[in-house]
């Protein structure tokens, strides 16, 4: 009996085990060849981009053509959004383990030789009042979430490869990536929560090449909020063909998201093309295993009749 009760014991005391659901909210290869509708269709679910300038965002079946101006170029897409079948609430994480995944995929045409400058700019982020449902720039709000700013070019960084950031001042608002003081670290305005990429290495990007940007937001037991920021492809990107940067916030701002925005801050300091085959977002959730629960409740009660038995 002594053995038995042990193995209760042991049963109690083993961590829970947990399982993961992966619910995809936006599978968006534009096969309807529109960048205007969300919702089921053939290519999977859509999502609805707005552009700040409608000439310069074209879609065929497949891709979505951004040509960047001489001047800045934004480019924004919700998730969920009214006509979703998830309905038009934010994304929050509400559990350890819980994990929201955005993956956007691209490739470049005429990508700038050199600059100094981070103006190929993303960002995940809620957009706490209207959001857009025509084509122009997201609005001042008082934004919250997180940043990548990136410097792109052929040959060496000119500056910081990717730094991560978060909104700098939660509740002021500001423009969503037209102001770049607005982003920091922890109350500092321009800071960064980490970085790669060092000034003056291989910068490598490329045009014609696929690459893949994802940003990944797990939320940990106490709170926190790990980010990892990756973009990878090709081989000379960074020297490496991956360029990524990874910070456990333990004060995250938000734990609700709903945005996601692209700024070229010019051709000359990016590229003059960039053509998405495909945008993505996962909420991954977690929960305790059913048959852990099981032998949970099992133990519970091997727990007790030893317990009954050691007191005759």
């Amino acid at each position: 009996m002594q053995l038995k009760y042990l193995l209760c014991v042991a049963a109690v005391a083993a961590p829970m085990a947990a399982f993961a659901t992966d619910t995809v909210i936006v599978n968006d290869t534009f096969a309807d060849g529109n960048r205007t509708t969300s919702g089921p269709d053939g290519g999977g679910i859509d999502s609805q981009w707005f552009a700040s300038a409608t000439a310069n965002n074209t879609v065929t079946t497949g891709d979505m053509h951004w040509t960047v101006p001489a001047g800045s170029l934004f480019n924004t897409t919700y998730f969920p959004s009214a006509t979703t079948p998830f309905g038009p609430q934010a994304v929050t994480l509400a559990n350890p383990g819980d994990q929201l995944k955005v993956t956007w995929q691209f490739t470049l045409s005429t990508v700038n030789a050199a600059n100094a400058n981070q103006n190929f700019l993303v960002a995940v982020a809620l957009t706490p009042g209207a959001h857009l449902t025509a084509n122009g720039s997201p609005a001042s709000e008082a934004y919250s979430g997180y940043s990548s700013f990136m410097n792109m070019e052929t040959g060496n960084f000119g500056n910081t490869g990717l730094a991560l950031k978060e909104w700098a001042s939660p509740g002021t608002a500001n423009n969503l990536l037209g102001t770049s003081a607005a982003w920091g670290a922890n109350g500092v305005a321009s800071a960064n929560l980490a970085a790669a990429g060092t000034t003056g290495n291989v910068a490598g990007w490329e045009n014609g090449v696929l690459y893949t940007y994802s940003m990944t937001l797990t939320l940990g037991n106490s709170g926190d909020l790990l980010i990892n920021n990756t973009i990878t492809g090709g081989t000379t990107l960074n020297g490496t063909g991956t360029l990524s940067v990874t910070d456990d916030d333990t004060t995250p701002n938000t734990l609700s998201f709903d945005t996601f925005g692209v700024r070229e801050g010019t051709s000359s300091a990016t590229a003059a093309g960039f053509d998405t085959s495909s945008f993505k977002v996962d909420l991954i959730t977690t929960a305790p295993e059913p048959g852990t629960l099981s032998l949970l409740a099992l133990g519970a009660v091997g727990l007790g009749f030893g317990y009954r038995r050691m007191r005759k």
